[in-house]
């Protein structure tokens, strides 16, 4: 053992219990030491907390990252893209990337059955809304879509099911209070649709989420993807249906398309037309129909259809003599969709089922680690086509992330707060030391010692008051950590706050780095007091008293 650390631990346990200086300041120094550890941890552990729960809520009713279409639409509903592609099994092979799903939204107003609806307000005043109607934004997903965040944030009801196509939808707590729902309720919404005036559609209510975070509670009703494909006109339908026409005494089959961009072409057998119509022969045969739509500027007959393209069949069984005139249309019979009946025979028809269910808004990559965000953006960035971008988190939500950074120098500010008054204490206490302790310095200069090794006496001595200050720091940072993280004691007003509870990270990263920083600004520090102890003349310093 060093002479130097022998010293300094004699020193430490045989201090003088009468000393009126040195102890108290000791003793200063020591809790200074210990609450500025505790206050360290437990300020980082709060906020890095806080700052997890705040951006698992943001990722839980989104992802990490987006793929949609390249462009400047602005609006919620993103251009289609087709939900098969050859990119999406190659990014789900990645071992950074928890799941892939596909999602579609679609801005809505919500219509109420009461006149007024009461309700309780949290200070237990009831409040009265005369508001019948409120705008909402739809979140289309499918069955793959990842429900780990929600399945504990529900308080009634159930998740929306997918085992067949219907028209459940999960809303949050502040919807259903504000327009007087329940679970199994039904509601009406109203969607804009280009160009066509709005559609009303009836939902059922089967289930009631409260997550905390108002800026998307107050807006966001999750429902099956295929009512958001089918309302934003995904894709494109295709109609065969008879002409109110005839052309060179012939009936004439009517094409009609739905959805897409509006523009569309007919492709009866002999290659895309802008006419829709076909003049059926007599006789008994069969006709399809292949229509989709095209660039508004589209020239020529040889550019690609923008959606997938839909199919109609018609078979049709006229006689030979058949003759269409009016009077032969005024006697035809609209059976129903799928049979016209004429005077000269019959036409079934089989009309497309549409392409809509091809087509998403974009896909959410969720990720199994945040702090792979910026690295597996640009991955995924390179794996997709020329025509798609990626969207992180992080630039969806801007504000809220600006935000949550600013944290970040609070914890700066409180670290160096915090280490500053330590530092001052401990050098006060060493100064103490060396002031008290000016005898024994003297002497063993005088019996050879170095100002070298007398300063690494003090230094030794300064660290083991430092070691005892951070094990009870850490004793109680850690431990009021762990009481709030198992009970949860100390309560927030999710309305402020978007949490119910302050929130606690243990990171075993972080409590090592503070430790670390702790013990070495200190040593530093702690160098430049204990070269006082080179000017002492060992003369003097024996006689001192």
């Amino acid at each position: 053992m060093k002479t130097e650390f022998f010293i300094a631990r004699r020193i430490l346990k045989s201090e003088d219990k009468k000393s009126k200086l040195s102890k108290p300041i000791v003793l200063i120094s020591l809790a200074s030491i210990v609450l500025g550890v505790a206050i360290m941890l437990v300020t980082v552990s709060v906020i890095t907390g806080f700052q997890d729960g705040i951006r698992n809520k943001v990722i839980g009713f989104g992802s990490h990252i987006q793929i949609t279409k390249d462009g400047l639409n602005k609006s919620m509903e993103s251009a289609p893209i087709l939900i098969k592609q050859d990119f999406i099994p190659e990014i789900k092979a990645l071992s950074e990337v928890k799941t892939v799903q596909a999602f579609g939204y679609k801005p809505a107003i919500l219509q109420s059955f009461r006149d007024s609806v009461s309700f309780e307000l949290a200070s237990g005043d009831t409040n009265r809304s005369s508001t019948d109607i409120k705008g909402v934004l739809f979140k289309g997903v499918d069955e793959n879509y990842d429900w780990d965040f929600f399945k504990n944030k529900l308080i009634a009801g159930r998740l929306i099911s997918f085992e067949n196509e219907n028209n459940e939808i999960l809303i949050s707590e502040d919807i259903a209070r504000l327009m007087g729902y329940q679970v199994n309720d039904h509601c009406d919404a109203f969607f804009i649709r280009d160009n066509s005036g709005p559609k009303k559609q009836k939902f059922q209510i089967v289930g009631i989420y409260n997550s905390g975070f108002e800026e998307f509670d107050k807006k966001l009703i999750f429902t099956q993807i295929n009512h958001i494909q089918t309302l934003n006109n995904w894709g494109v339908q295709s109609f065969i249906t008879l002409a109110d026409t005839c052309i060179n005494n012939q009936f004439v089959l009517k094409g009609i398309t739905t959805g897409g961009s509006k523009n569309y072409k007919y492709h009866w057998g002999m290659g895309y037309y802008d006419s829709p119509y076909f003049l059926i022969p007599p006789g008994k045969g069969s006709v399809q129909l292949i229509s989709s739509d095209f660039e508004q500027l589209s020239l020529g007959r040889d550019r690609e259809p923008l959606s997938l393209p839909d199919t109609s069949h018609a078979l049709f069984n006229l006689s030979e003599n058949c003759h269409c005139n009016d009077s032969t249309l005024a006697q035809t019979e609209f059976i129903s969709s799928n049979l016209i009946r004429t005077p000269f025979g019959d036409l079934t028809i089989e009309n497309g089922n549409g392409t809509h269910h091809y087509y998403s808004g974009g896909f959410e990559v969720i990720l199994n680690n945040w702090d792979d965000l910026d690295k597996m953006d640009d991955i995924i960035y390179e794996e997709i086509p020329y025509d798609l971008k990626t969207t992180p988190i992080t630039e969806m939500h801007r504000d809220i992330f600006a935000w949550l950074d600013l944290l970040d120098m609070n914890i700066a500010i409180i670290i160096v707060l915090i280490l500053v008054v330590s530092l001052i204490n401990m050098i006060t206490s060493l100064l103490v030391l060396i002031l008290e302790k000016t005898n024994m310095i003297g002497i063993l200069k005088a019996v050879g010692g170095s100002n070298k090794s007398i300063r690494y006496i003090f230094i030794y001595h300064a660290l083991f008051l430092l070691i005892r200050g951070l094990f009870w720091g850490n004793v109680l940072g850690l431990g009021l950590l762990a009481i709030q993280h198992f009970t949860g004691f100390i309560q927030l007003d999710a309305t402020v706050y978007s949490l119910d509870t302050v929130p606690v990270s243990f990171n075993l990263l972080h409590i090592l780095y503070i430790n670390s920083l702790t013990v070495i600004i200190c040593f530093i520090v702690l160098i430049l007091p204990s070269y006082l102890v080179s000017k002492i003349n060992p003369i003097k310093a024996i006689r001192f008293d």
